[in-house]
């Protein structure tokens, strides 16, 4: 089978390896489609995730989704030919942690990544069946989605309430989306003309271009002067961090949920002491939320098919990577077994 492995920053390569088998309580996913991860282009460009652990040549690929190909021994709980979606945390389940239902936060966890290679091996309790109306493109995105639902499930919206996301790339999408689900007022805060007229496609009541207004003028007046209930930081920066508190209203709630990856920064704390603002971080995600995510996908209550704006073959890799890394698109999609033909159309039924 073919598997694209990172050999260097920059670069992978596409090698031949022996097709693995499911041992027992596993099964093996012929992997349809997997997305590229705003972590997985760190590793691209040389940078080591937090919690990550490099070592060359490595392989990479959690957000994907395929059919059951082979089952292990005793497996009952999916069969050859099922549609699936495998979360790849490998918990304990006796920690402290996975003994209240905290998976994400197993002290003994592993990870098992198998998204960029023809076949990939997980444990059968890891995976989740993709509804009927759902394609293996639009699954591929239910990762990302169910960390944005965890770090949605850590604040309380009311219908009527006002928030604003900062952010729009495919995250802040996705939350902005799952907030208007919820009865919220949105406006989402970008730069990216093209991606800021999706949101209002997608139903979102308003958005800021930060490259032509101020945020944060724009708003107060879309608060009508009371500061948005909730605030979500789908940008890592340290700025837009205390932005957020600035936007956020009396008593309003700030979900830190994009990293900024350094150990310090300046900002204002006297801001969530005299707003009496609720700050909340939120980090990955459990199988439940997975499921939630599928759920919300088939229900059409989250429309995920016009995040994706580029697929490519396994053999495109690098060409996906790349395209990436500069900023194209929103959601790049790699699929294992399309052709190299040039094509890259977007038609969200396969």
């Amino acid at each position: 089978m073919k598997v694209a492995l990172l050999t260097e920053p920059l670069k992978f390569q596409v090698a031949e390896e022996t097709m693995p088998e499911p041992g027992p309580g596993e099964v093996r996913i012929q992997v349809k489609a997997a997305g590229i991860c705003g972590t997985d282009l760190e590793a691209f460009s040389g940078k080591t995730p937090r919690g990550w652990s490099i070592t060359y040549p490595f392989r990479m690929g959690h957000e994907l989704a395929g059919v059951v190909d082979k089952v292990g021994p005793n497996i009952t709980s999916v069969k050859v030919g099922d549609r699936v979606v495998p979360d790849g945390r490998l918990v304990c389940g006796v920690c402290t942690y996975c003994r209240q239902g905290k998976f994400s936060a197993c002290t003994n966890a592993g990870y098992t990544s198998g998204g960029f290679m023809e076949y990939s091996i997980y444990p059968a309790k890891n995976l989740v069946v993709i509804p009927g109306g759902v394609s293996f493109v639009e699954a591929a995105l239910t990762e990302p989605l169910s960390c944005c639902i965890n770090g949605e499930s850590k604040l309380s919206v009311v219908p009527g309430d006002t928030a604003a996301v900062i952010g729009d790339g495919p995250i802040g999408i996705l939350h902005a989306q799952l907030l208007k689900a919820r009865g919220a007022k949105v406006v989402l805060v970008g730069m990216v003309p093209e991606r800021l007229d999706l949101a209002l496609q997608l139903g979102i009541d308003a958005v800021v271009n930060i490259e032509e207004k101020d945020p944060l003028k724009e708003v107060e007046l879309f608060t009508q002067g009371c500061g948005a209930d909730v605030v979500v930081v789908a940008v890592g920066s340290g700025a837009v961090l205390e932005q957020a508190f600035h936007m956020a209203g009396r008593f309003g709630q700030v979900l830190y949920f994009a990293a900024i990856m350094k150990p310090k920064f300046e900002i204002d704390l006297d801001l969530v002491h005299y707003k009496e603002l609720k700050l909340v971080g939120s980090y990955d995600s459990t199988i439940a939320h997975y499921e939630k995510g599928l759920k919300l996908i088939a229900q059409g209550l989250i429309n995920v098919k016009p995040l994706v704006s580029h697929r490519f073959s396994l053999e495109e890799v690098n060409e996906a990577f790349e395209t990436a890394r500069q900023r194209k698109g929103l959601k790049i999609i790699i699929e294992p077994g399309r052709k190299t033909d040039g094509e890259r159309s977007v038609d969200n039924d396969s």
